[in-house]
């Protein structure tokens, strides 16, 4: 198993509006103190919506309007310290409920998001705008989840936040100990900046954490929040994502949204030429799997199969609560919707 984790509030598949509850997830300890113990990470809540609104007129740019908003002038600009926005759009009706945008700037009545929105958001739309979770709301600001901590990198448990534009490279972030307050203090960094707080590290709403624990015992963190009450959509790069379930529940292959027939999902009749699934267990060794298509029934059936098996379909195969897989996507871009998986 990747990951453990128990829900507050959320084990009943009936939920009301906007459920506010908290999420207990587990980490894995090194077996031996020595090697290290991988967790694939997902948290599944989100902050508060500060601003709910609706959109005023079709969008033609990267820019919306919300002719009724009163906004303070870039209220929403924030940026945490590797110069991602702090905060979101979420598009919470329409024919794109779901999408999340990251906010550049706004005015009173205007938000200057990310990403080019012509022909995706429409007037009557509405939306909300929500602060992104953050590593110190994940794991505390002064490390209380626990984490070997040291003097720099070596010396402690590390958190990998992947890359959003497909090459798949990752920024690697510890938590600081500097007793004498020589190393550049005492708190989250990133490696290769010592004195940097980076405790204001965004993590998106379906963006996954991979951990790497050197120290035995598995450690608990608990984050309380909201669920995410809206389907849920998401472009994927040519390339490599590591992303999460954007619900706090366990799903299956089958039921994930990452293939469907008309999403760009690549399939084919071998693992060689389709999207690929990777699950990573504990020890850091990955389970493979992707959608085969056999249009002519030679190949071994039509469905998820694992990489090596061309015949056993695995579309049951369970995502865990609180984890998070890395896709690797051989097209131009895949679009991952996923509808809410429990009733409002």
């Amino acid at each position: 198993i990747l990951l453990m984790a128990s829900f507050g509030l959320l084990q009943a598949q009936t939920v009301s509006t906007d459920p506010v509850g908290y999420v207990t997830l587990t980490i894995n300890g090194s077996p031996d103190g020595t090697t290290p113990a991988f967790t694939a990470l997902s948290v599944g809540m989100q902050n508060a919506a500060v601003v709910t609104g609706s959109i005023a007129s079709d969008a033609t740019s990267a820019v919306l309007t919300d002719s009724n908003a009163s906004n303070t002038t870039n209220a929403y600009a924030a940026t945490d310290a590797a110069g991602n926005g702090s905060y979101f759009l979420q598009i919470t009706s329409g024919a794109n409920e779901g999408l999340i945008c990251d906010i550049l700037s706004n005015d009173a009545t205007t938000y200057t998001t990310g990403t080019d929105l012509t022909g995706i958001v429409s007037a009557g739309d509405t939306y909300v705008i929500k602060a992104h979770v953050t590593l110190a709301d994940i794991f505390g600001a002064a490390n209380s989840v626990g984490f070997r901590s040291g003097g720099d990198s070596l010396s402690s448990d590390l958190v990998f936040i992947m890359s959003t534009d497909g090459v798949g490279s990752y920024s690697t972030y510890y938590y600081q100990t500097d007793d004498f307050g020589f190393l550049g203090g005492n708190g989250w960094r990133v490696v290769g900046d010592s004195n940097t707080d980076m405790s204001n590290v965004v993590v998106g709403p379906d963006d996954g954490i991979m951990i790497s624990r050197s120290a035995t015992g598995n450690l608990n963190t608990v984050v309380s929040g909201n669920v995410n009450t809206v389907d849920h959509k998401r472009t994927l790069p040519n390339g490599l994502s590591l992303v999460s379930y954007p619900f706090p529940v366990a799903v299956t292959l089958d039921d994930s949204g990452i293939f469907d027939a008309n999403n760009g999902y690549v399939t084919a009749g071998d693992s060689l030429s389709s999207d690929i699934v990777y699950v990573i267990s504990s020890s850091g060794t990955f389970s493979s799997y992707y959608y085969q298509t056999d249009n002519f029934g030679f190949l071994g059936g039509t469905g998820w199969r694992a990489v090596g098996d061309a015949n056993t379909d695995v579309g049951s195969t369970e995502i865990t609560a609180g984890s998070s897989v890395v896709v690797l996507h051989r097209g131009s871009g895949l679009t991952w919707s996923d509808a809410v998986p429990f009733t409002l």
